[in-house]
């Protein structure tokens, strides 16, 4: 009999990571990978079939972070029109064992394995080798997740954190809230923290202060990426309403980072993981996103002591996979 290889993936809305590791080596550094476009496919199954046969591997065991809740099966992918089949998957795989994680909770293990320079620190703090860890990811959603230490070693914890009620602290922020209220009814966190939110921070600065708006930045403009225009234009100082977009942003970013650090008590860490963070990593470092995670009155202190760094590295989900593939 070879050596068992496991398959370990992250399925996103726009692309996917695949790769094939050898679960009894050191590391995680993969036998074989793939980049993918995901929607190019009609389903988890064709993709891996693709993958299988592009590199001829034959897995012992598939796990997948999949975008969306893994309660019951299959999975209805969240900004895909799939529904996510291990029992489909297995089949093209010669019956390989298959298994599905929250990509919140992949991500979560991804942090267990990630290298120096995979991550930058926001705040040094005290880490507890054995205090619960808290995940946070701000892309097209907000994913919230975490671990806990039981029995020896960390165990993901899955959320859907990002879609809890925003909460604003100040008479802007309730000014916010009011305007998003207007546009979509109830107001989550993944309202205000995802690329969209970004957008709409920067709309809704636009309707206080319409002189000083862009108009190459407008919704008219309709740009796919408009939401990275106006982080740009923060970032290079190109336009003063994104600048204080991009500051409320980073704020609130931070406070919500902080509130899930409290529910957790995460002094194991905080990691800030998504497509965001590295693309704005001056921003967050330049202090307001630990202004935001400190905002906590009475409770300010301890979170002083709780390490956050910001994930640099994207495949930090396809990495938990392969972690929990080997692991459990």
């Amino acid at each position: 009999m070879g050596t068992p290889v496991i398959i370990a993936g992250d399925v996103g809305g726009t692309k996917t990571y695949l790769a094939a590791f050898d679960p009894t080596a050191q590391g995680f550094d993969p036998l074989v990978e793939r980049r993918y476009q995901t929607a190019s496919y009609p389903s988890a199954g064709a993709l891996l079939k693709a993958f299988a046969d592009e590199t001829q591997i034959d897995p012992s065991r598939t796990v997948l972070g999949v975008p969306g809740p893994v309660h019951q099966l299959p999975v209805r992918a969240v900004n895909l029109p799939w529904l996510i089949d291990p029992s489909e998957i297995s089949a093209v795989l010669n019956n390989t064992d298959v298994h599905l994680l929250n990509d919140l909770q992949a991500t979560s293990y991804g942090t267990l394995v990630l290298e120096p320079d995979d991550l930058c620190p926001l705040n040094e703090g005290q880490r507890d080798p054995k205090g619960n860890i808290a995940v946070i990811a701000a892309g097209t959603g907000l994913g919230e997740g975490g671990l806990c230490w039981a029995e020896g070693r960390y165990v993901a914890i899955a959320s859907e954190g990002g879609h809890a009620t925003f909460g604003p602290s100040s008479a802007l922020e309730v000014e916010l809230w009011r305007f998003l209220n207007e546009r979509y009814g109830h107001v989550s966190w993944e309202r205000v923290v995802t690329g969209q939110g970004l957008a709409a921070i920067y709309d809704f600065l636009c309707e206080r202060h319409p002189d000083r708006a862009d108009a190459s930045l407008a919704p008219e403009a309709e740009q796919p990426d408009r939401a990275d225009a106006i982080a740009r234009a923060g970032l290079e100082s190109h336009s003063a309403l994104a600048v204080a977009a991009l500051d409320l942003f980073a704020l609130l970013y931070g406070r919500e980072a902080g509130n899930l650090a409290l529910k957790l008590m995460s002094s194991g860490g905080v990691f800030v993981g998504g497509g965001i963070a590295p693309k704005i990593l001056a921003k967050l470092r330049d202090g307001r996103f630990m202004e935001g995670f400190m905002d906590k009155g009475r409770m300010s202190e301890p979170l002083a002591a709780i390490p956050v760094h910001i994930v640099l590295n994207d495949k930090t989900a396809l990495l938990g996979a392969a972690y929990w593939g080997a692991q459990f």
